[in-house]
């Protein structure tokens, strides 16, 4: 009879335990998702386009990741050219917005992508003035937007 009691005891422990991590997960992910202020300024946009894929590494990362990389398929007959940025996007309650920088100012240099030719750009989660948490995310590039999920 005493064993039972302590079985459910420990489990009853280990139940309050875990939901209480749980809720300061949430609650860290709201407080965070509330310095999300800037709405992105085009809700819609492709992963694809003219022959123009992006798509990131993995279709999901850990909340600790260090860098994201966008991988650019150009199948197209012509040159593709961006800029050296990748930037971030976050989906909070079916609005996206923009994920802030930690530099105001970027010198856009021109990054050329042959036809036929896959190519991929890297964004260091250093350089977001954000914490990471868990949700839906898209990296942007030139018009073009690589989904993508971001686990604990």
């Amino acid at each position: 009879m005493r064993k039972n009691q302590l079985t459910a005891l420990c489990l009853i422990m280990s139940f309050l335990f875990f939901t209480a991590c749980q809720s300061n997960n949430t609650q860290e992910a709201e407080e965070s998702d509330a310095r999300l202020t800037e709405e992105a300024p085009v809700q819609e946009r492709p992963s694809s386009e003219g022959g123009i894929t992006l798509s990131t590494e993995k279709d999901r990362y850990s909340s600790s990741v260090d860098t994201i990389v966008v991988e650019i398929r150009n199948e197209s007959k012509k040159e593709y050219m961006t800029g050296a940025h990748v930037f971030l996007e976050k989906k909070v309650e079916g609005t996206w917005y923009k994920v802030p920088m930690k530099a105001d100012v970027f010198t856009e240099e021109a990054i050329h992508h042959p036809p036929g030719k896959s190519s991929s750009l890297a964004l260091q989660v250093s350089d977001l003035k954000y914490e990471f948490t868990p949700g839906k995310y898209r990296a942007t590039i030139s018009g073009l937007a690589a989904p993508f999920k971001v686990i604990e």
